[in-house]
């Protein structure tokens, strides 16, 4: 709520309206001043001087500030108007409601509640009021449930809640109409901050509206009913004699000021707020007790304080002090007339009073606040309230200056701008030109943007490029937050430079092509182009040859530096340098040079051949001149039909050396060969030499095998002699190679070591192995190769069958190295063992089987010198012929043959193929569990599913051709042995 202060003022009637001018902030502009400050009951608004807005405190539902979504502004800030229109005055009601008069005369309401205007009952950005005709506004007001505001025929017109208008009307009224003034009396000053009261030229005050229940309506008594009010104005009881000026009301009580500056009280007198030395109520003016009986100049009523100014500029408070509305730095208050804890010397021009809040403006036009209720009083940025007051947070437009230029060059200049961002988001901009006026001009964004809150002065450099060098140029910066812009000082330096200076050309490394030029330049501070002439022609009018040489910049000397290629031999040539930068060219004097050269010299060596090329490494002596070699092949020394390399140039310097290869030739041939180097002096042939070709049978080197159990790894040496080469192993039982099983090798033009692994070997039977290349030129044959498979340590029974016909067998040792003795026995634990020295085979009594079959084992020691010993075993099924009952059928063995008569060539892990042949017996029989096969004393014992079919099939091991195999049925019957060949 917005508690009017009451000014002792000329009457006046009919002033128009003051003109408040919108222009530009001016260079070093200060934070704000003011010419106004009001307080409603949760916010604090001000004038400033130009006429801008602000507004902090409780910004709920956005009804203060509808840009924010912040509960509570702490912050002034601003309040836009439509148009860029400005305000004169401005006030707050206690509904979250704010009117004020601007430039343009119209009247602005925003909040929610009597905001003027029939379409809009509430608006959280300002919205005209809409008076019924077109009048000049003087003064407005917003109180608790109206909004009121005088023309300058002296009309008061309000407009708001139901019974608040003064019309008389009793309905609510959106948009203005005209109060009731008795006897047509003209209206000079008014307040609605609680009963809606008006002061005329005559001296009356006229109350109406609000509640009487307290007599704050000063008509003598209080109303009988709660709620009671006046549709009309009603005259106040005036002491005899007084005439009044101003008038301000609180929320149950009035006051107002003489023209002699006596003040009045009536209503409630909480606490004292009278200012009579008493704590009674009046129902009509009683008159303040003042110290030193001082008059007054301005009364400010709030809800339960009130402040006054005396004529001597003292500022006095008194009433409630609970939130140290009363400024004394405590919470003491009553009927003691108590004074604010100020800075010495500050006095305050006008007050404003509400609710637990007091704000004043002092005689520099800065805002004071003190006390309230933790929305933010204090406009300092803090929510806290404080018992003392405090000036208000120095926001306004940016405090802008430009100090002196640094940094300054031929194209470049750093300028220092002071900047105060006076509390809100600012950014800056450099604007510099050659003319004073800025009539053309350029502008620089600065990088720095300095954010809220920032109220400290900050130098920010900004650099400025791309000047043009000795030129005169003016500065100035302009800054800008929400407020506005403010333009710097202007400032002015001159930028420096000079034409650029040509010195030291000299050339140095001169043969016959090339040459190296050198030269000094200094580029006067500017960006600097040199070019290079050089010509046969000493005046540069024909034959003229353009080099651009590096860009220069800065105060220094630099040296430059090109080589030059492509001259003629044992030339004179001419040589200049011209550098040009903005403020013009300097060229430097002329140097000659002559360049020298001979004939070149070459020489062969490393030569090679492949199947179809030669190669040579050719030694070129360049006689210090450009130019080319090649090397060249023929069949006859007199080089008719040749062949030649590619060509391969060679600059001027010692000598070259050239790998050069002639391609295309026939393999197996004699070639001559010959280098020919040339320059711009002539050319020159080497020494003629001979060479042939590659090409012939592939050559196997060394053919090593490394044997493991199973599998052995093969290498072989392979000479291709250039040729596409295929190669083969063959391995084989028989020395004649018959029945081999190949493996692939290598196929490719590439000679080296060709690696293959032998699988399925089968220990202690010998192999034979025979390596096969094959080119174009013919086949190669390495010598055949003998090896075994590595037997693996241990002991075996009967060359490791799984079966032998009786307990009598024969145990072969394969032994550690360095054995001397190996301890033989039946039984586990070696009781009744037997040593015998090292040997590798025994024969060997089993233990008599128990039963057909029974499983026998062996326990083998290998010991050595130390006595240390390893143990093995090996076991075997004992089987015990039976009579063969005569009605025992004996199978007749069928072959079948499922083999390749030529077998493919292994690559990769592909196995040989597998021999085979299937066997059944004569008559159907399904009562077959188990197949013996015999090679040579080893039995070996396959368990099958009895089967009504009776077909078996028998794979025959590597380098095994025949077999004899029998049938064992379920009983044990044992048929005779039948042999049955490998197929062929």
């Amino acid at each position: 709520m917005r508690i009017p202060r009451l000014v002792l003022v000329l009457l006046l009637v009919g002033t128009p309206v003051a003109a408040v001018v919108a222009t530009s902030s001016i260079a070093l502009a200060d934070p704000f001043t003011y010419s106004s400050v009001e307080v409603g009951n949760s916010a604090v608004c001000a004038v400033t001087t130009d006429g801008t807005a602000v507004c902090w405190g409780s910004n709920r539902d956005q009804y203060l500030i509808a840009s924010s979504r912040e509960l509570n502004i702490t912050t002034p800030t601003k309040v836009p108007l439509p148009n860029s229109d400005r305000f004169v005055t401005l006030d707050g009601g206690a509904n979250r409601t704010w009117c004020g008069l601007a430039v343009s005369g119209k009247v602005y309401c925003w909040g929610d509640h009597h905001i003027g205007s029939y379409f809009t009952p509430t608006s959280r950005t300002p919205v005209a009021v809409e008076f019924p005709h077109a009048m000049t506004i003087t003064e407005v007001h917003s109180g608790y449930s109206n909004g009121c505001a005088i023309n300058t025929d002296a009309e008061l017109w309000c407009w708001g809640d139901i019974l608040e208008s003064g019309s008389g009307q009793t309905e609510p009224m959106r948009t203005p109409v005209k109060v009731a003034i008795p006897n047509g009396e003209r209206v000079i000053d008014f307040d609605n901050g609680g009963a809606s009261c008006a002061v005329t030229d005559l001296g009356n005050i006229y109350c109406w509206g609000h509640s009487n229940g307290e007599g704050q309506l000063g008509i003598g008594h209080t109303s009988n009913f709660a709620y009671a009010v006046s549709v009309t104005p009603l005259k106040v009881l005036t002491p005899a004699g007084v005439q009044f000026a101003s008038v301000t009301t609180g929320l149950e009580h009035s006051c107002a000021l003489s023209t002699t500056g006596t003040g009045y009280c009536w209503g409630d007198n909480y606490e004292g707020l009278y200012g009579n030395n008493s704590y009674a109520d009046s129902w009509v003016p009683t008159p303040m007790i003042v110290p030193n009986n001082e008059k007054l100049t301005l009364i400010s009523t709030g809800w339960y304080h009130t402040c006054v100014l005396t004529i001597s500029g003292k500022t006095w408070c008194f009433g409630r002090g609970d939130f140290g509305e009363l400024g004394t730095g405590t919470t003491l208050g009553g009927k003691t007339y108590r004074t604010p804890f100020v800075p010495s010397g500050t006095q305050f021009k006008t007050l404003s009073a509400a609710l637990g809040t007091t704000c004043a403006l002092d005689q520099l036009d800065k805002v004071w606040c003190w006390g309230g209720l933790n929305w933010g009083t204090n406009g300092n940025g803090k929510l806290e309230a404080s018992l003392f007051p405090a000036v208000i947070s120095p926001v306004g437009t940016p405090t802008v200056s430009l100090g002196s230029t640094t940094n300054i060059d031929a194209e470049t200049a750093t300028v220092r701008g002071t900047v105060n961002a006076n509390g809100y988001a600012t950014r800056m901009t450099v604007e510099y030109s050659t003319s004073p006026t800025f009539t053309s001009l350029t502008s620089v964004s600065v990088f720095t943007v300095l954010r809220d809150g920032n109220y400290s002065s900050i130098t920010i450099p900004t650099d400025l490029n791309s000047l043009a060098p000795r030129s005169t140029y003016y500065a100035r910066m302009t800054a800008t937050n929400t407020f506005g812009s403010t333009v710097s000082n202007v400032i002015s330096f001159t930028t420096i430079g000079t034409e650029p200076t040509v010195t030291d050309l000299s050339i140095s490394g001169i043969t016959g092509n090339e040459a190296n030029i050198s030269v000094s330049v200094n580029p006067g501070r500017l960006t600097t182009a040199s070019v290079l002439e050089y010509s046969t022609d000493n005046m540069f009018v024909t034959n003229v040859t353009s080099v651009a040489l590096s860009s220069t910049r800065g105060p220094e000397t630099q040296t430059l530096s090109t080589s030059l290629s492509h001259l003629r031999a044992r030339t004179t040539y001419y040589a200049r340098v011209t550098s040009t930068n903005r403020l013009g060219s300097t060229t430097s004097g002329s140097e000659s040079f002559t360049t020298i050269g001979d004939l070149p010299r070459a020489s062969i060596s490393s030569v090679e051949s492949s199947l179809t090329s030669v190669s040579a490494s050719v030694t070129v002596d360049t006689g210090l001149l450009s130019g080319t070699v090649y090397l060249e092949a023929s069949t006859n020394r007199s080089f008719e039909d040749s062949s030649s390399s590619t060509v391969s140039t060679f600059v001027s310097g010692g000598p070259t050396r050239h790998s050069l290869t002639v391609t295309g030739l026939t393999n197996r041939t004699d070639y001559f060969i010959r280098a020919i180097a040339t320059n711009e002096l002539g050319s020159f042939t080497t020494a003629i030499q001979s060479v042939r070709t590659k090409g012939g049978i592939p050559v196997i080197g060394h053919v090593t095998i490394t044997p493991s159990t199973s599998t052995a790894a093969l290498t072989a040496s392979i000479d291709t002699t250039g040729l596409d080469t295929f190669v083969t192993g063959d391995v084989s039982t028989n020395q004649d190679m018959s029945d081999a099983t190949e493996y692939f090798l290598y196929s490719g033009t590439n000679s080296g070591e060709y690696r293959a692994t032998l699988k399925n070997l089968v220990p202690r039977v010998t192999y034979f192995l025979r390596v096969t290349a094959t080119n174009d030129s013919g086949v190669a044959l390495s010598a055949v190769q003998r090896f075994s498979a590595v037997t693996p340590i241990g002991v075996v029974i009967n060359d490791d069958d799984e079966s032998a016909q009786s307990p009598a067998v024969v145990l072969t040792f394969t032994t550690p190295a360095r054995t001397t003795a190996i301890r033989i026995s039946n039984y586990a634990d070696f009781s009744r063992a037997r040593v015998i020295p090292a040997t590798t085979h025994i024969d060997w009594q089993l233990l008599e089987p128990k039963g057909s079959p029974s499983i026998r084992t062996v326990w083998v020691q290998f010991i050595s010198p130390e006595g240390a010993t390893t143990q093995y075993s090996d076991s075997i099924e004992v089987l015990t012929d039976e009579p063969t009952p005569p009605t025992t059928t004996v199978p007749d063995v069928t072959i079948a043959r499922n083999f390749s008569a030529s077998q493919p060539v292994v690559v990769a892990t592909s196995s040989a193929p597998v021999r085979s042949a299937t066997v059944m017996p004569r008559q159907k029989q399904s009562n077959i569990v188990r197949i013996q096969t015999k090679i040579g004393t080893k039995i070996s014992t396959r368990t099958v599913v009895a089967s009504r079919v009776g077909k078996y099939v028998i794979v025959f091991p590597k380098g095994i051709t025949s077999m004899n195999v029998r049938f064992i049925s379920k009983s044990g019957s044992v048929s005779a042995w039948s042999r049955i060949a490998a197929p062929k």
